[in-house]
């Protein structure tokens, strides 16, 4: 059947005055992950039937003109669809994700039509000539991912979120740790992934995402991903808790025939190359006595969907695997010589456990679909993912294998939908319920053996002395409601999510020995100088959280050259900020009675929750506006700008880490005298007014057993941490705008955007201990000190005094360049071109995330600097060709500056307890103009067999030329008064290779 997509033009505006709830936590939370067709029949009649048939699943959906002979059919699923009306040729049009596309029937070409022939493939169920446009009438800066580039574009690994890095501003971190995206100039835990509606946010812990905290796993199966969008800016007003970027996927559906995938890819160790400073000769391995792990990687797996019952109920399901064994970071103890000879590790220590061990990663992904189309009016999806993995990893460095963790995930996601159309009307329901849980079990049973002191280890021994678990439960309920009209489609919503969230922390229940290390020989043959436990049982805080969220939003299409996005979303949540939290009364009673405060003018009362007096916050209001101008109609020149406010929340491991200090965490450190190699008894009661500190105990050779520790700790009386919240605590949020341009240079879009973000209350926790003269140390704010002297702790506890504090900020400014032309069934070639210039400023001298400001008692001590971690510009481009014998070939090129770094120094004298001074901010930037480069490339061959299915066989390399990307960290780069700005490890992968196979039928 012949095609005239020439004619589709897109529309994009914003579409609709939404009015959704949801939850402004990570509880799962519905976004657009479906499309809106609209148009113009010429010489159509008012009540004129359209009728658009899905080539995919075969859905048939009517709509009617109105007395202009316009039509507009909201709430579909991304496809290719007929559009056809009676006495005119029928039109085949590919509908993106979260895109408003207008095809116009029984008029001319329009000269203005963007977009290439395309073929939508749902998981090979249908393969139909379309035209793919692209939205350029809006002030949204989106970048849309087809199933082409998914499948044809090189990676590493099958994450999705990969490809997240095609658009403008938007960075994914590199090489095969815990993957995340981060955009904005903040941390990645302020981004949101949604999945046919439903949020990934990870409502508990940082990355962002549920389970990306630690984990290298995919957090969706690739196989069951039809095509994803970015939106870098101004998202409309149905999307909620992010404050950077926002990522909307939709997942395949089974078509009106039964059609799958079988695949499988591996690299063996002899394709997987060796970091650059492990190689032999090199400054991690002169010697060449350091041999690389082994290392196997084995993904696989399969997808199929059709007809139980043709055009009335139809299944899809998909399965993806992945069994690696790799080589840690290498072990390397003694690589450094201390100006102090006895915080050396002996050569003996360094000779049993230098070198590389493997880690262990298992990861299994399932995903199922049930659609039924009850009526034309009528479509329920149920749908479930499931995902589970481990990983043996936490280990390399000064940390050996037994030291490690191992990095568990389960999630459980069920959604119910039911979309129900009227002819002027679309109402979509939701029920949906998950279950996320992420924990970091230890490894082995048995104390934690650490040589050095506490906070400055140069060996960790034994068991690791810290594990946690994480857990949320959501239910949510969500109803939308969409109108529409001649030029508007408005959208109104609401959404209730029930949350129940938990964390644990077993901070050294275990126990942990502090042994010197030159003259360590054995934990049992050896003497420690500290000690440190936990005295009282791990238990998990936890809270009920209930959020609602309303949004309405219009996509007004006023004319031919001006199209207005205007939207308004609300958030609320009743227990965001630990509100129930009681303080104990032992610790308010010492908090106003500790002079260093009195002196400081800290008001206690700030920090001292009675159960009432932490109040929810209900003016979470977030205005969103956005507006384009075509200059001449035709959708060759577009001006756009935006503006809007988006709130996000505090996670609960802010407010969580309140309750497990207080109540179910309470670490005693103990020091030791009169044993071998220990001072004795009665220097230190000279010292100290004649009698010993509380949490000093003569040694006892019974203290190596745990349970006898736990007992003396105890008996002390002594306290640990106390960490705090201000009862102030406030959401945090961003302001954003941007404008451009878009122009159409024959077959390839550009744009030119300028983006400006401001990021409000960036929350941390600072130091709250203080000398009795009120300052933080002797010698101002800008150190790093983990052991205060005894005049500035807090009367009872022994550790430290932790303060929350939302004085944090940030500041964006960026250029995006884009370039693309879509490769596309039909092409010869495709590539898509993005150039990030931007800078990043924040307040807040830490890196991206993290719970604790350890190097000052407020986040500004060391004024506005560049934001760690993010580059000055960025590079990515793209490029998919058709080969000779039915081959395809693609390419990714990322290169960047290298991201902004720290600076630690250790001087001579520092005040107090202190260490080192640390600048976490971005002070410094790689010393050569490219920090960061890559290039990976991918060659397919497909063979059609005789039975007409497809077998495609590829190789693919990642780091084609080996490039040299280092690590840059205020630790390494960054260490010293004349840094080297150098440090021996890198980032990404070394040269590898990778071999696959693909089977569709």
């Amino acid at each position: 059947m012949a095609s005239r997509i020439d004619r589709v033009r897109l529309v994009r505006g914003i579409s609709a005055m939404a009015m959704a709830a949801t939850l402004v936590v990570s509880a799962p939370a519905l976004a657009q992950a479906t499309s809106t067709l609209r148009g113009h029949v010429e010489g159509a009649a008012a009540g004129t039937t359209v009728t658009i048939t899905d080539l995919t699943t075969g859905q048939v959906i009517n709509g009617r003109t109105n007395a202009a002979g316009d039509y507009t059919i909201p709430g579909i699923r991304p496809s290719t669809y007929r559009v056809a009306v009676q006495g005119q040729p029928p039109e085949e049009v590919v509908v993106p994700v979260g895109q408003i596309i207008t095809a116009d029937i029984g008029e001319p070409a329009a000269a203005s039509a963007t977009g290439s022939a395309d073929a939508a493939v749902a998981s090979g169920d249908v393969v139909v000539t379309g035209r793919r446009t692209q939205e350029v009438r809006t002030a949204e800066v989106s970048t849309n991912v087809s199933q082409q580039q998914i499948e044809s574009l090189p990676q590493s690994d099958r994450n999705f979120l990969n490809f997240a890095a095609l658009a403008p501003g938007v960075a994914v971190t590199p090489g095969r740790g815990n993957r995340q995206v981060q955009a904005g100039g903040i941390s990645a835990d302020n981004i949101n992934v949604f999945i046919d509606g439903l949020s990934l946010k990870n409502q508990v812990n940082h990355g962002g995402v549920a389970g990306q905290n630690f984990s290298q796993g995919n957090p969706f199966p690739q196989l069951a991903v039809q095509e994803f969008k970015v939106d870098t800016q101004n998202f409309k007003a149905e999307y909620d808790q992010a404050g950077s970027a926002v990522i909307t996927a939709v997942t395949k559906t089974g078509g009106t025939s039964y059609h799958g995938t079988l695949f499988g890819e591996w690299q063996p160790k002899s394709f997987y190359g060796t970091k650059y400073f492990d190689r032999p000769g090199h400054a991690n391995n002169i010697d060449g006595q350091l041999q690389q792990g082994n290392y196997d990687r084995k993904q696989y797996g399969a997808d199929l969907g059709g007809p139980i019952i043709k055009d009335v109920l139809h299944i899809y399901g998909a399965f993806e695997a992945t069994d690696q064994k790799s080589p840690s970071a290498a072990v390397l103890l003694g690589q450094t010589n201390s100006a102090d000879p006895t915080q050396n590790v002996p050569q003996a220590i360094a000779s049993q456990y230098n070198g590389s061990y493997p880690q262990d990663f298992s990861q299994r992904l399932y995903f199922g679909k049930l659609t039924a189309f009850l009526s034309n009016a009528d479509t329920v999806n149920f749908s479930g993912f499931f995902r589970r993995e481990s990983n043996l990893a936490d280990f390399g460095g000064i940390s050996v294998p037994s030291h490690g963790h191992l990095l568990e995930s389960k999630i459980d996601l069920y959604q119910l939908e039911w979309n129900h159309r009227g002819d002027h009307w679309l109402n979509e329901a939701t029920i949906a319920y998950n279950s996320v849980f992420n924990g970091t079990p230890r490894t082995g049973t048995g104390p934690e053996i650490v040589l050095g002191k506490p906070g400055a280890a140069v060996a960790q021994l034994g068991t690791n002395g810290f594990e946690q678990i994480d857990n949320q439960k959501t239910w949510t309920f969500k109803d939308n409601v969409t109108f529409f009209g001649d030029r508007h489609v408005v959208k109104a919503g609401v959404k209730v999510s029930l949350n129940d969230l938990s964390r644990s922390e077993d901070n050294l229940g275990n126990g942990a020995y502090y042994f010197t290390p030159s003259t360590f020989t054995s934990f049992e043959n050896s003497t420690p100088q500290q000690a440190a436990i936990s005295v009282v049982p791990v238990r998990p805080a936890t809270a009920k959280d209930t959020q609602i969220g309303l949004f309405i939003q219009d996509d007004w299409t006023v004319n031919d050259h001006i199209t207005i996005n205007a939207g308004l979303r609300w958030d609320y949540e009743t227990n965001a900020k630990n509100e129930k939290f009681v303080t104990p009364a032992e610790i308010a009673n010492a908090l106003r009675n500790y002079q260093p405060w009195q002196a400081a003018g800290i008001n206690p009362e700030d920090y001292i929750s009675t159960g009432s007096n932490r109040k929810p916050y209900w003016k979470a209001f977030q205005p969103r506006l956005g507006i384009s101008y075509d200059v001449n109609g035709d959708r060759d020149t577009i001006f756009f700008a935006g503006a809007g406010r988006y709130y996000d929340r505090p996670l609960f491991i802010a407010s969580g880490i309140e309750t497990v200090k207080a109540l179910y965490q309470q670490t005693v450190t103990l020091s030791f005298c009169d044993g071998p190699g220990q001072p004795t008894c009665a220097s230190i009661r000279a010292g100290n007014g004649g009698a010993l500190p509380p949490a000093t105990l003569a040694w006892n050779s019974g203290y190596k057993n745990v349970d006898t520790l736990r007992a003396a700790a105890t008996a002390t009386g002594v306290g640990g941490d106390v960490w705090l919240l201000n009862n102030n605590t406030r959401l945090p949020y961003s302001d954003q705008f941007n404008f451009g341009f878009r122009k159409r240079l024959g077959v390839v879009q550009t744009s030119v955007t300028f983006s400006h973000i401001r990021s409000h209350n960036i929350f941390k926790y600072v130091r709250g201990n203080r000398l009795p003269s009120g300052q933080y140390t002797s010698q101002g704010d800008q150190w790093i000190e983990d052991l205060f002297p005894a005049s500035g702790i807090l009367p009872g506890y022994s550790g430290k005094l932790n303060i929350g504090s939302n004085a944090g900020k940030a500041e964006y400014n960026a250029i995006y360049f884009t370039a693309e032309k879509p490769f596309v069934t039909g092409s010869k070639w495709g590539f898509t071109a993005t150039l990030t210039v931007q800078q990043a400023k924040s307040n807040v001298a830490q890196e991206l995330q993290g719970d604790e400001f350890y190097n000052g008692p407020r986040v500004d001590a060391y004024g506005w600097n560049y934001v760690a971690g993010v580059e000055k510009w960025r590079f990515v481009g793209t490029g998919i060709a058709k080969g000779p014998w039915d081959t395809k070939i693609s390419l990714t090129g990322t290169f960047s500056s290298g991201p902004s770094f720290g600076q630690v120094i250790f001087p001579a004298n520092p005040p107090e307890n202190a260490n080192a001074y640390g600048n976490f901010g971005g002070v410094f930037w790689p010393d050569q103009i490219v920090g960061y480069a890559s290039v990976d490339a991918r060659i397919s061959k497909n063979f059609h067999m005789p039975w007409g299915h497809d077998l495609e066989v590829n190789f693919a390399a990642f780091n084609l030329f080996d490039s040299v990307n280092r690590t840059y960290t205020a630790w390494g780069a960054g260490s010293g008064v004349n840094p080297t700005k150098r440090e021996n490890d890198t980032i990404g992968v070394p040269r590898s290779f990778q071999v696959g196979a693909r089977y569709k039928f």
